[in-house]
This record gives C-alpha cells, structure tokens and sequence, in this order.
C-alpha cells in the first residue's frame, strides 16, 4: 500500500510537473505574443512619428525656400517702387521746370508785341513799368 501512494504521489507530481510545464510554454508564449504585439504597435506609431516629422520637415524647408522668394520678390518691388517714385519726382521737376520758361516765354512775347505795336504806329515806346498794362507813348 506504501507503495502504490508512493506510486501515486510520484504520478501526480509528474502530472503537476507536465501541467505546469505545459502552463508554462503557454505563458511564455503569451508573453511573447503580447511583446509582439506591443512592438508592432509601438513601432506603427514611431514609425507614423517619424514619417510626420519628415513631412514637418519637408514643408518647413519649402516654407523657407517661399519665404526668401517673396523676401526677394518683395524687394525688387521695393526698388522698382523707390525707381517710379523718382522718375515721378523727376517729371515733376520737369513739369515745374517748362511751367516758369512757359510763364517767362508769355512775358517775353507779350512784351515784343507791345514793342510791336508801339512801332507800328509810328511812335517809339517808352516802358516805365513792368506791368501789364498796356506801353504808354512818349
């Protein structure tokens, strides 16, 4: 009888040993599994990181490339501007300019047809102002 619980008990302890061997590839492999799994995920996500930090960089450098484009293009308006505003400056000296030799122009042909009509007449002109009324004869 000994014998046969010592057979027994030695059984069960065989039973217990396979069960928890058994137990533990199943564990193992779970935890395997789930390590799997976790990094899949994980690397999903660094990977979608870093796919979106290129695609931060990418439109970062075509930003900037934009930026000194229009810094440049914005500048060449500039000077194009401050070029048409002296130009503009420039014709109105001109125009002032041909406005006084036109008034100076009036002046001297008016004065010529009083001398004009002083010597038609017959009669020497004397001029005693430089008014504009009419020569008075002497």
């Amino acid at each position: 009888m000994l014998s046969r619980l010592v057979k027994e008990h030695n059984q069960k302890q065989q039973s217990v040993r396979r069960n928890n061997e058994q137990l533990r590839k199943e564990a193992v492999q779970s935890v395997s599994e789930v390590t799997d799994c976790l990094a899949d995920t994980l690397n999903e996500r660094v990977a979608s990181i870093f796919k979106t930090q290129r695609e931060i960089e990418s439109e970062a450098r075509r930003l900037s490339t934009q930026s000194l484009k229009y810094t440049k293009q914005t500048k060449q308006w500039l000077n194009m501007l401050d070029s048409f505003n002296s130009a503009l400056k420039e014709l109105g000296d001109v125009q002032n300019w041909a406005e006084v030799i036109e008034k100076d122009m009036r002046d001297i042909a008016m004065t010529l047809e009083f001398v004009h009509k002083g010597t038609m007449d017959g009669e020497p002109v004397s001029i005693t102002s430089t008014s504009t009324s009419s020569p008075q004869k002497s």
